[in-house]
């Protein structure tokens, strides 16, 4: 996942069906599965740019963390092993590729309803990059950041 520097969170809506009724219209995170022989890293990379045509040269991905909760992928057993990256606003643009029918930018305190345990993946990007040197840069970017990752504690918007 990508924000920006002014805290817009991309998020890709998905051009398949999961067998979920309730996650039909949500938004996911940009992601896929990595190719035999792939890195980690390249393959994060490689899928930003295959969903929303953003280029991976242009942002530094670091590795947020895994997620593998069973049941919380209705097609079947998932683990995610998520990246995220503070992107400059002058790289906003965006184009949905690949298998999403729609990709966008957020503001991270009014996101929309959320695919699977998407919610918990932000709320945990959201507190790392707040630790990154790169937010710490950028004045009251550190505040702003975990004050969204708080926010998502609470009561969230859950309409698209």
């Amino acid at each position: 996942m990508a924000f920006t520097i002014t805290s817009y969170l991309l998020r890709a809506r998905q051009g398949w069906g999961p067998a979920s009724e309730s996650s039909t219209d949500s938004w996911a995170l940009p992601g896929g599965f990595v190719d035999e022989g792939e890195g980690l890293d390249a393959a994060a990379g490689r899928e930003l740019q295959e969903e929303t045509s953003v280029d991976p040269a242009t942002v530094t991905l670091t590795q947020v963390g895994a997620f593998a909760d069973p049941g919380r992928d209705p097609r079947g057993w998932t683990v995610t092993v998520a990246y995220a990256a503070l992107v400059p606003t002058t790289n906003l643009g965006v184009k949905a590729a690949d298998d999403a029918k729609d990709a966008r930018w957020f503001d991270v305190t009014m996101l929309p309803l959320l695919a699977f345990d998407h919610k918990l993946v932000v709320r945990t990007a959201l507190r790392h990059l707040a630790k990154q040197p790169a937010a710490g840069a950028v004045a009251g970017l550190s505040a702003t950041l975990e004050a969204a990752a708080d926010k998502l504690d609470g009561p969230w918007k859950t309409e698209a």
